[in-house]
C-alpha cells in the first residue's frame, strides 16, 4: 500500500505543480498568494474497511499568514504547522452539493487506471476548487464563510489588522455576553424532568467561556500596548 500511496501522492503533486502548487509535509499541497494567503489542497485518505483499497477525498481551504502570526502570539496553535485551513470545504460541496466525494484506488489498478483517476481529480480541482480558493482569498468572502468557532478568534484579529480596534473589542464583548448566557441544558435531562412534571433547572455552560477568556485577555493587552 505504501507504494500505491506514494504513486498517487507524487502524481497528484506533479499535475498540480502546473498551477503553482507544491507539496508540503506528506500530502498537503499549497501555493502562496501575495506572500500572505496560503491556498491548500488537502487530500484525505480512508480505506472504509476495504482491504488493499484507498479512498481519497479533497478538501480545499485557506490560511491567512498575518492572522495566524498574531493568533500564535495570543496563545493559539499555528495552523501552518499542519496546514489546517481557517476556512475550507470538501470539493464535492462546490458542484454536487454532497458532503463528500472520493476517488477509489486499489492495489490491482494499472498505472493507466491510477492516472485516469488522478486526471479526473485534478480536472475537478481546477474547474471547481481553484475558483473557490480565489473567492475565499477575498477578505469579505473569507469572513462570511469562516467557521463559527474560528470566528471568535480570527475576526477580532482581522479588525485589529485593519485598524478597527474599537470594533474588535466590541465584537469580543458580544461573544463574551453570548457565551455567558448560553444555557447548559441536556435535552435528555429536560425530557425526563418534564415527563415527571418537574421544571428543569437551567444553568450556564461556562466551559466555552473559560476557554475563550485567555485569548481575550491577551488580545486586550495587545491592543492596549499598541495604542
Amino acid at each position: 500500500m505504501k507504494e500505491l500511496k506514494r504513486k498517487i501522492r507524487d502524481l497528484l503533486s506533479e499535475k498540480l505543480s502546473k498551477y503553482g502548487f507544491r507539496r508540503k509535509k506528506d500530502w498537503d499541497i499549497i501555493r502562496i498568494i501575495d506572500n500572505n494567503i496560503v491556498q491548500i489542497i488537502a487530500p484525505s485518505l480512508s480505506s472504509h474497511n476495504e482491504k488493499h483499497t484507498i479512498y481519497i477525498g479533497i478538501i480545499v481551504g485557506v490560511i491567512y499568514k498575518n492572522i495566524d502570526e498574531i493568533a500564535v502570539k495570543l496563545g493559539e496553535q499555528s495552523r501552518l504547522k499542519y496546514y489546517s485551513p481557517m476556512v475550507a470545504t470538501p470539493i464535492g460541496n462546490l458542484f454536487l452539493e454532497i458532503e463528500y466525494m472520493e476517488w477509489r484506488f486499489t492495489l490491482n489498478d494499472s498505472d493507466e487506471q491510477i492516472e485516469r483517476n488522478i486526471e479526473e481529480m485534478v480536472d475537478i480541482i481546477v474547474q471547481y476548487g481553484l475558483p473557490y480558493l480565489q473567492k475565499i482569498s477575498e477578505i469579505d468572502f473569507f469572513i462570511e464563510n469562516m467557521f463559527k468557532v474560528n470566528r471568535r478568534f480570527y475576526l477580532p484579529i482581522l479588525y485589529y489588522l485593519y485598524g478597527r480596534k474599537e470594533q474588535a473589542l466590541e465584537y469580543i464583548d458580544n461573544v463574551i455576553k453570548e457565551l455567558s448566557s448560553r444555557p447548559a441544558m441536556d435535552e435528555d435531562y429536560r425530557a425526563i424532568m418534564e415527563l415527571h412534571g418537574i421544571e428543569p433547572e437551567v444553568t450556564v455552560d461556562n466551559r466555552e467561556l473559560e476557554a475563550y477568556m485567555p485569548f481575550v485577555e491577551r488580545f486586550r493587552k495587545l491592543v492596549n500596548e499598541k495604542g
